[in-house]
């Protein structure tokens, strides 16, 4: 009887060898390559005759399975979905385990998983090209893993263990990674998947080397803790200082001679100072201060408030800081308001940071701005009133026209462009009024006889390329001969209008405008018949 039990449990023993034993850890690297190992790998992480050291083998064969027709198709046999022999979709290998064998595989491939995840990826060539980087294939299969619904990784401490690697695989050599695009999963859709502890270390990436500043701010910005989007917000300020520094101007002035003199062009030193200002124009202006404007913070904002305030910087420049101040001022803070205002009042500020300037201030609640900007509308140039009214106009409802129209010139002694009382009227035309105010017309007519000659052309104005049928109201000021303010040329107000040439009707001429009742003749009636 022992005799026979003893060969009845070799008998056993060898027909497991035959199962198990046929395949070994030499056939599932062999299987990486060709036609069908896919499906043979599959089949060992499936079948639990085998061995779990060979089935941790061939899925990390899935894992490293170089690309078929240009595709890595791993993770599809691995972890979502494939196609099967008989052409039918399946789910992935560890998805048609068992919870208890899929825990067992995946605590096997970890250690592996963490070891790939830890490499550092490899450096340029010389040319600047970026080799593949071996470990690619591993963080896309472990984010694959992570984000699958079921879960496909159930202990939290090897959860915890690879989010903790793939946080530390995005932060190390950021910036070529997140241009790689052998990725199956996007740098960026992982970090935020991984959330803030993914984006901690990005702030130290920020410096003149940087080359993707703008997706490193914008990753800070939408996914960062405050501490992280204040560590960005400083590395800006301080960037931008170095790019107005002698240092960094004198560096960059030696890199475009040396530059120069390798492509043998010539440039004296001015022109090479311009070439300089270019490059540090791009930085400034397409790198950190939109940077700054995603990012925020208090000191990207105290950065662009003495920028945009600083006579000594250019003017396209200071725009651009001011545009950077988007929605980024507190309304809170009556500080950010005066010196927003300052530069909007200041006679030497240019027009076009001007208008950039009270965009900032419309931001402001307007119990706040319209006492200041009614401050404006008697300075020495007469377009400061005209966007500062318009900004009022744009804040107000019905019920503010009187005391607008309180504050608009009285004589033809302050000067009043001709777009001016135009544009009032055309934006009272479209003031939405509350429940129980005065509709716009109600509100503008009476002002039509109107002694003061802002609010009167104001509600003349009110008809402009209006309709035919509302001639009638401002027909009887043709004969008005109320003078209209005048200008010099510099200041750009002129009133004049096209007329029909008396020579030929069919063709026109400019017409200069000496009174009220010319601009309503040949100009208003004119412009309400078209």
């Amino acid at each position: 009887m022992m005799k026979v039990g003893r060969a009845a449990v070799l008998a056993a023993a060898l027909g497991a060898c035959a199962l198990s034993c046929r395949v070994a850890e030499s056939d599932v690297r062999r299987w990486e390559t060709t036609e069908r190992g896919p499906f043979k790998l599959v089949a060992v992480i499936t079948h639990d005759k085998y061995s779990w050291e060979l089935r941790t083998e061939a899925a990390l064969s899935l894992v490293r399975m170089p690309p078929r027709g240009g595709q890595r198709k791993g993770i599809g046999f691995l972890i979502d979905k494939y196609k099967a022999e008989d052409e039918t979709e399946k789910d992935g290998a560890l998805v048609q385990l068992p919870e208890a064998a899929r825990r067992e595989i995946v605590a096997r491939m970890a250690p592996e998983l963490l070891k790939q995840l830890g490499t550092a990826p490899p450096a340029r060539t010389e040319d600047g090209r970026m080799p593949a980087d071996p470990s690619v294939p591993y963080k896309d299969a472990t984010f694959a893993m992570l984000i699958h619904e079921p879960p496909l990784v159930s202990d939290e401490a090897i959860r915890t263990q690879l989010k903790d690697a793939l946080t530390a695989w995005a932060q190390t050599g950021f910036e070529d990674r997140i241009e790689n695009g052998s990725q199956q999963y996007g740098l960026e859709q992982m970090m935020r998947y991984l959330g803030a502890p993914s984006v901690r270390q990005l702030p130290a990436l920020i410096n003149e080397n940087a080359h993707r500043v703008d997706r490193i701010c914008a990753l800070i910005a939408d996914i960062g803790e405050d501490q992280t989007k204040l560590k960005a917000s400083e590395a800006l300020v301080a960037l931008s200082k170095l790019y107005h520094s002698d240092e960094w101007l004198q560096a960059q002035t030696k890199i475009v001679k040396e530059h120069n003199a390798k492509n043998n062009q010539k440039a004296d030193d001015n022109q090479v100072a311009g070439q300089v200002a270019k490059i540090q124009d791009r930085r400034v202006t397409e790198e950190v201060f939109p940077a700054m404007k995603k990012i925020g913070g208090r000191p990207a904002v105290e950065y662009l408030f003495g920028y945009a305030g600083d006579g000594k910087m250019l003017e396209n420049r200071r725009k651009l800081a001011l545009a950077a101040l988007e929605g980024r001022v507190d309304k809170n803070n009556p500080q950010d308001l005066q010196r927003i205002f300052e530069i909007a009042k200041n006679n030497e500020t240019p027009d076009s940071v001007r208008d950039v300037a009270f965009n900032r201030l419309g931001e402001f609640p307007k119990e706040q701005i319209v006492p200041k900007l009614y401050t404006l509308f008697d300075p020495p140039k007469w377009k400061v009133r005209w966007v500062a009214a318009s900004l009022v106009l744009k804040t107000q409802g019905t019920k503010g026209v009187p005391e607008f129209m309180n504050h608009l010139p009285r004589t033809a002694s302050t000067k009043m462009g001709m777009t001016e009382p135009l544009s009032y009227g055309g934006l009272i035309a479209k003031m939405e009024p509350g429940p129980g105010d005065t509709k716009p017309r109600a509100a503008i007519t009476p002002y039509l006889g109107a002694k003061d000659l802002g609010p009167k052309l104001t509600a003349l104005g009110f008809f402009w390329e209006g309709k035919k049928a509302d001639r009638g109201a401002v027909q009887p000021f043709e004969n008005d001969s109320s003078p209209l303010p005048k200008c010099e040329k510099e200041d750009e107000c002129s009133w004049q209008c096209d007329v029909p040439k008396a020579s030929n009707p069919k063709e026109t001429e400019p017409k200069e405008l000496k009174t009220v009742g010319e601009f309503v003749k040949f100009c208003l009636i004119p412009s309400m018949e078209k």
